[in-house]
C-alpha cells in the first residue's frame, strides 16, 4: 500500500485544566444590614459608581427617633418651655405595658382572644417606644450648643454613604470570590506553579443571603478587557505553540482566541503556560478553575502518515518509490509539527526537488516491512 504525500496543515488538539488569572478586587459591606438594591452579576461600574444599596432598619430608625428627641429638647430650650422627663416617660410608658401585659393574660384566660393580637401589636410597639427612650436618656443633660451638634452628626450619618456599597474602580460585578485574588493576579502570574492549579478548588466566599456584616466580602469587581489562563505545558506544546501566533480555545461550548504570552519552570520543576485572551463574551468571573482544549495550528507543510515511518540504520525516514519502482529511503527533516497520525514537515516552493530529501508529491510505502533502498518493489 503507497501514499502520494500533498500539502496539509495539522490542527492539534491538548487536553487541559487551568486556572483564570485576572485582575479583581473584593468589595467589602461597610456595616452589618441588608442588600435592598443591587445590580446583577455581569454588569459593568464606573469607578466609584454604586453596586449595592445597604439598608439597616433598626439602627436607621434608632438615629431617627433620637433625632426627634433631640429637635423636641432644641425647641424645649429654645422656647423656655418646661421639658419632658425622659423618666418620667419610661415611667408612664412601663405603667402602660404592664396594664396590657395583665390585660393579654386574663383574656387568654377566659378565652376572649378577640383583642389579643392587636394588643401584643400595641405592646410590642410600647417596648420599642421604651427601648428607643432609654438609649436618648442622655439627652436630657446636654447643652444646647452640644445638642445642635449631634443633631447635625446624625443628620449627615442618617444620609451618609455608609448606606452604599461602591466600586473603587471600574469592571464587571461578580458574586464570586474565592479570597486568592492577590495569588492569582496578573502581577504574580510568575509566581504561579503547576502544583498551585492541580491543588485548587473552586470555593464561593460570597453568601447567597441578603443579609450581610460588617467586613463581608459582598461582591468581586472583575478587569473583563484582558485576563490569561495558567496550565501546566509540555515539551511538545513549547516546541509546536508559537509565542503570540492565535490559537484557539475550547471551554465548554465556547470557543475563543488567545495566545501564549509567556511560559516558566516553577518551584515544582514543571513548566507553566499562561495564556492571554481577549474576549468579553466567556463569563470567567464566576469560577477560576476551567478543563478546556488547546487548538493549535501549525504552518502548511507537506503531511507524511506517521504508518509510512521506519527506522533504518537508525536513522527515522520513509521509503519512497521512484517512477522505475525502485524504493528509495529519505530520511524525516524539519519536523514542524504532529498529531496523533502524521507529521508535518517544511515545504519550500522555491526549492529544487532533491533525491536525497522528501518531496511534495512523493509516492511513499506504507507500514513497509524488509524494504531495502535500492529494492525494485513495482
Amino acid at each position: 500500500k503507497t501514499h502520494v504525500l500533498d500539502m496539509g496543515q495539522i490542527s492539534n488538539f491538548v487536553e487541559k485544566e487551568g486556572l483564570i488569572i485576572r485582575n479583581e478586587y473584593q468589595v467589602f459591606s461597610p456595616s452589618d444590614g441588608y442588600i435592598s438594591d443591587s445590580l446583577s452579576e455581569g454588569e459593568r461600574v464606573k469607578k466609584a459608581g454604586v453596586i449595592a444599596k445597604l439598608q439597616n432598619e433598626q439602627l436607621k430608625g434608632d438615629e431617627q427617633f433620637k433625632l426627634q428627641i433631640i429637635n423636641r429638647r432644641i425647641n424645649e430650650l429654645k422656647n423656655n418651655t418646661t421639658p419632658k422627663d425622659p423618666e418620667k416617660e419610661i415611667a408612664e410608658l412601663d405603667a402602660k405595658i404592664d396594664f396590657i401585659y395583665v390585660d393579654i393574660q386574663n383574656r387568654i384566660v377566659n378565652n376572649d382572644l378577640t383583642y389579643v393580637s392587636d394588643l401584643k401589636e400595641n405592646l410590642i410597639s410600647l417596648m420599642e417606644r421604651r427601648r428607643l427612650l432609654s438609649g436618648a436618656s442622655d439627652v436630657g443633660q446636654m447643652s444646647l450648643e452640644q445638642l445642635e451638634a449631634e443633631k447635625l452628626n446624625l443628620e449627615n450619618k442618617i444620609n451618609s454613604d455608609k448606606y452604599y456599597i461602591r466600586a473603587d474602580n471600574p469592571g464587571v460585578v461578580s458574586f464570586y470570590s474565592d479570597g486568592e485574588y492577590e495569588k492569582f493576579s496578573i502581577a504574580n502570574m510568575a509566581n504561579i506553579s503547576v502544583t498551585d492549579i492541580t491543588s485548587f478548588k473552586d470555593n464561593n466566599l460570597i453568601s447567597v443571603n441578603d443579609g450581610v456584616n460588617k467586613g463581608d466580602i459582598f461582591a468581586t469587581v472583575v478587569n473583563n478587557h484582558k485576563w490569561y489562563i495558567a496550565c501546566e505545558v509540555d515539551e511538545n506544546d513549547i516546541r509546536n505553540i508559537e509565542r503570540g501566533r492565535p490559537i484557539t480555545i475550547h471551554i465548554g461550548d465556547e470557543m475563543i482566541l488567545g495566545s501564549l504570552y509567556d511560559f516558566h519552570k516553577g518551584e515544582d520543576e514543571k513548566f507553566l503556560g499562561i495564556f492571554e485572551v481577549e474576549n468579553e463574551n466567556f463569563d470567567f468571573t464566576k469560577q477560576r478553575k476551567h478543563k478546556f482544549n488547546l487548538e493549535y495550528s501549525f504552518v502548511s507543510g507537506i503531511i507524511v502518515p506517521k504508518d509510512s515511518i521506519v527506522e533504518n540504520e537508525g536513522v527515522l525516514g520513509v521509503f519512497t518509490i521512484n517512477q522505475v519502482g525502485t524504493a528509495l529511503f529519505k530520511e524525516l527533516k524539519d519536523i514542524k509539527g504532529e498529531d496523533e497520525k502524521n507529521y508535518i514537515i517544511s515545504f519550500n516552493p522555491d526549492s529544487p526537488t532533491s533525491q536525497e530529501n522528501i518531496n511534495l508529491y512523493d509516492e511513499v510505502i506504507i507500514a513497509p516491512r524488509n524494504i531495502k533502498s535500492g529494492q525494485r518493489v513495482r
